[in-house]
């Protein structure tokens, strides 16, 4: 089980760091290329901890009170990125709605662990409270 959850983790994040090669790609017009290896790669290390609590805890766990918002957002912008990659509108707006769905993207997965570390969200609300208002 640790191995299954360490080999798919690993990948996925290999897959979603190695998907930033492709980010030209975007930029010229031709946003599949990255969307599906960035997407594929943050399916697998999401999935990836079913080896070590099961896929019925880990949906009953991504769906309880305190993640259901950041899983439903989350999974949401990952199928809403593909989508787009497919619907026939101007260049630019595409690359600006994409950048945008992958920055949301990366801020519910990084709300999302926090939700598994004691105090990591309070931490993370202060840190961000104390670099705003430019406290030290």
């Amino acid at each position: 089980r640790v191995m299954g959850f360490a080999i798919c983790f690993t990948a996925g994040y290999l897959m979603s760091f190695m998907s930033l090669r492709l980010i030209f790609k975007l930029v010229e017009g031709n946003p599949a290329p990255f969307v599906f290896l960035y997407t594929s790669g943050n399916l697998l290390s999401l999935l990836s901890s079913t080896f070590l609590s099961g896929p019925k805890r880990q949906f009953k766990l991504m769906f309880d009170e305190k993640r259901q918002t950041t899983s439903i957002v989350y999974l949401s912008t990952l199928g809403t990125s593909i989508v787009v990659c497919f619907i026939p509108f101007p260049t630019l707006a595409k690359m600006g709605v994409l950048v945008l769905l992958l920055l949301v993207q990366m801020s519910a997965s990084l709300w999302y662990t926090l939700s598994y570390v004691p105090y990591g969200r309070a931490t993370a609300k202060r840190m961000l409270r104390s670099v705003l208002s430019g406290e030290e």
